[in-house]
């Protein structure tokens, strides 16, 4: 019998903004959450994507329009992935994003 995996680390919106400020590159989908740093310049789309993306969900922006990712790029994401956001991740009528992660792009670096 395998062993259980050990449980995910879990991030409040806090220590995510502190990541985020420091100039890492976080990203969630839906609850979880994937540290891009890594990534950003291999990213075949361009670093500025998901730069501009830092500390939103970008879950649409895998599903599509205008451009639905492979399953490989989802597999690979997987590799990114550093744990879940705490707490609800859509509480209804705001929008995490603008709540939790005030305009990340002023951390981009080119």
């Amino acid at each position: 019998m395998d062993p259980a995996p050990p449980p995910a680390a879990c991030f409040s919106a806090a220590e995510v903004q502190r990541r985020l400020a420091a100039g890492a590159c976080w990203v969630r989908r839906g609850a979880r959450l994937y540290d891009l740093t890594g990534f950003v310049r291999q990213h075949p789309g361009g670093e500025q994507l998901l730069w501009a993306r830092a500390g939103q969900d970008v879950s649409a922006d895998l599903d599509g329009p205008p451009h639905r990712h492979s399953a490989n790029a989802r597999r690979w994401l997987e590799q990114y992935y550093v744990g879940d956001l705490q707490g609800d991740p859509q509480p209804s009528r705001l929008d995490i994003n603008q709540q939790l992660f005030p305009a990340s792009i002023s951390s981009f670096k080119m």
